[in-house]
C-alpha cells in the first residue's frame, strides 16, 4: 500500500529542532519503505511516498515524530490503477 506522506512542524523552538535533528541523525525507517523522502525548501515541513503493508505500519513509522511534526496521510495508487478504476465507476453509470 503506499501513502501519500505530509507533515508540517508543530515544534519550531530551537530546542525542539535540535532534539528532533539528534533523534533523526540515529533513526532508521520502518516498518513502512520511504521510496520517496523530501523536505520543503521554506523549512515548513516535507512530503514522502512510503509504502507499508498496512495503515498500522504507518504509524509505526512515523510514530517517532509526533511530539514534533503533525501528519497528513492519504493512500495513493498508481496512475494506471486509478484511471482503470475511474474508467470501470464511469462504465457502469453509463449503463443504468
Amino acid at each position: 500500500m503506499l501513502f501519500h506522506v505530509t507533515w508540517k512542524f508543530i515544534d519550531a523552538s530551537e530546542t525542539g529542532q535540535k532534539r528532533s535533528l539528534q533523534l533523526f541523525s540515529k533513526w532508521r525507517p520502518g516498518p513502512g519503505t520511504f521510496q520517496g523522502f523530501y523536505g520543503f525548501a521554506d523549512g515548513g515541513g516535507g512530503v514522502a511516498i512510503i509504502e507499508a503493508g498496512s495503515a498500522a505500519d504507518l504509524a509505526k513509522t512515523v510514530a517517532p515524530w509526533t511530539p514534533w511534526l503533525r501528519f497528513t496521510t492519504r493512500v495513493i495508487l498508481p496512475i494506471q490503477e486509478s484511471s482503470a478504476i475511474s474508467t470501470a465507476a464511469a462504465t457502469w453509470r453509463d449503463t443504468v
